[in-house]
């Protein structure tokens, strides 16, 4: 199953979002991706992506086969998900792991308020319902996780990251009265840490083109 970074999560919760949300507007350009990624609200942990983030992000997104690029459609190019396509996804169960990749774990009764942006109204109980076929799948898209201190109801987390998302992953976030808690500070990586991980990615991307000239020149 194909892994996402934190960027490469924020990139398609945001496209999944603006679909259903303002479909007006989608596809979207890179411009608007960078606006979308680093808005105030419906967001944890709150970002400042920059565009080379958004722009290599979106590269790596085009060779996991999860965002096509639309030449053509405008001025600028754009850019749509396949995250449904490519997992089979029903409209519902969309619309669910949406809110996981833009907000983190939730409880079934946080999503449920949440979600009903998207036009998917149900009960708590049909929400985990829907959470539960997901873990369900070979291989699971969420899991449930253990009940943290301070915690009145277990949370699912999405299983389509690589790992980068677990140190900002916001906790407490239970039913309630599905109300926004208040924002944690946006999560600034150090300028080193941001390099690294720039330079693995031009790395990776590097590679895979001298794998495709091979490819090409052997055939």
């Amino acid at each position: 199953m194909v892994k996402l970074d934190r960027t490469e999560q924020r990139l398609v919760g945001v496209l999944i979002e603006k679909q259903r949300t303002v479909p007006d507007t989608y596809p979207l350009s890179e411009n608007a991706l960078v606006t979308g990624s680093n808005q105030k609200h419906n967001r944890h942990p709150l970002t400042e992506l920059q565009t080379f983030e958004v722009r290599g992000a979106l590269m790596s997104l085009q060779e996991k086969g999860i965002v096509a690029k639309l030449d053509g459609a405008g001025r600028v190019p754009k850019f749509r998900h396949k995250l449904d396509e490519e997992l089979r996804l029903s409209p519902d169960e969309t619309a669910v792991l949406c809110e996981l990749l833009l907000r983190g774990p939730q409880a079934p009764g946080a999503l449920k308020t949440r979600v009903a942006r998207f036009g998917l109204h149900r009960t708590p109980e049909q929400i985990e319902a829907l959470l539960q076929q997901l873990a369900a799948r070979k291989p699971a898209l969420v899991e449930l996780l253990p009940l943290a201190p301070r915690e009145r109801d277990r949370r699912f987390r999405h299983l389509l990251g690589d790992g980068s998302e677990l140190a900002t992953a916001p906790a407490g976030d239970g039913d309630g009265d599905g109300r926004d808690e208040v924002e944690a500070p946006a999560a600034r990586s150090a300028p080193s840490d941001r390099l690294a991980a720039l330079e693995l990615r031009v790395e990776a991307l590097e590679a895979e083109v001298r794998a495709l000239r091979a490819q090409r020149d052997g055939a």
